[in-house]
């Protein structure tokens, strides 16, 4: 998948990540502190909640220099626990 996706992209790129997960406690922190952890900017960032509160949808857009920080973002949230998919 990510040779795909390298071949498509030119960087420096803004880039969006759709993460849909359970709402459980520090689950927006946890998820930021990957973006913070290489110093990712974050551009632009929407979370929003189900009607019963029991998921968390967020979406945020990077700008991202190179692939690696896109490819380090899918690896490290996508082994969260809570985290139920990423686009």
């Amino acid at each position: 998948m990510y040779k795909k996706l390298k071949k498509i992209m030119t960087f420096p790129v803004y880039f969006t990540f759709k993460i849909i997960c359970f709402n459980k406690k520090n689950a927006e922190k946890n998820i930021l502190n990957i973006f913070k952890k290489i110093k990712i900017k974050i551009h632009k960032k929407n979370i929003y909640y189900s009607t019963q509160k029991k998921y968390i949808s967020f979406s945020i857009t990077i700008y991202a220099k190179k692939f690696k920080c896109i490819k380090y973002i899918y690896e490290n949230v996508g082994i969260l626990k809570f985290v139920k998919i990423i686009l």
